[in-house]
């Protein structure tokens, strides 16, 4: 999906405000951009960008009632062909809030919310005895204090004004 000058603002304002609703955005494009479109037309735009992926609407409990711990790892090539089975383990599991791949020795990182400090040692326990072999190395950080947990809109101000979402 090309994300052109009104697609780019409505999900500016959207991070800006997320419970921000179709009429409100309709009057924000007109007062703020000289940008003049029917609701429906808003609407539309909405479910286009939703259903392409290019925003997602999550509910995000507060970050003061759970425990999040930062996991990194490394793989025990000899035992790469188990790599599926540990990334679908990741991607289906409840816990994991954000599951990413990076260079280096640790590639993958994860982000995860636990209710109990039990939970954590319970949760590191089960996965590694599933795919304890693929694993080469675990680090487990806990976070501590969360200072930021949200997208700033000004990210939308920077960027070019069309891009394209794959």
């Amino acid at each position: 999906m090309k994300l052109d000058k009104v697609k780019t603002i409505i999900i500016k304002e959207k991070v800006k405000n997320p419970n921000v609703t179709v009429k409100e955005l309709r009057e924000i494009l007109l007062k703020e951009y000289g940008i003049q479109i029917s609701l429906t037309r808003v609407a539309r735009i909405l479910q286009e960008l939703k259903k392409s992926g290019a925003i997602r609407e999550v509910i995000i409990p507060n970050e003061n009632n759970l425990i999040f711990a930062f996991i990194e790892m490394s793989f025990n090539n000899h035992h790469f062909k188990k790599w599926k089975k540990a990334y679908e383990y990741l991607i289906g599991s409840a816990h994991v809030v954000m599951f990413a791949v990076t260079g280096g020795v640790r590639r993958w990182k994860v982000l995860a919310a636990f209710r109990s400090f039990k939970e954590v040692t319970m949760w590191i326990h089960e996965f590694l005895d599933r795919h304890g072999e693929f694993v080469d190395e675990l680090n487990l950080m806990f976070v501590y204090d969360i200072y930021k947990f949200r997208f700033s809109p000004e990210i939308f101000e920077s960027s070019p004004p069309e891009f394209l979402i794959s």
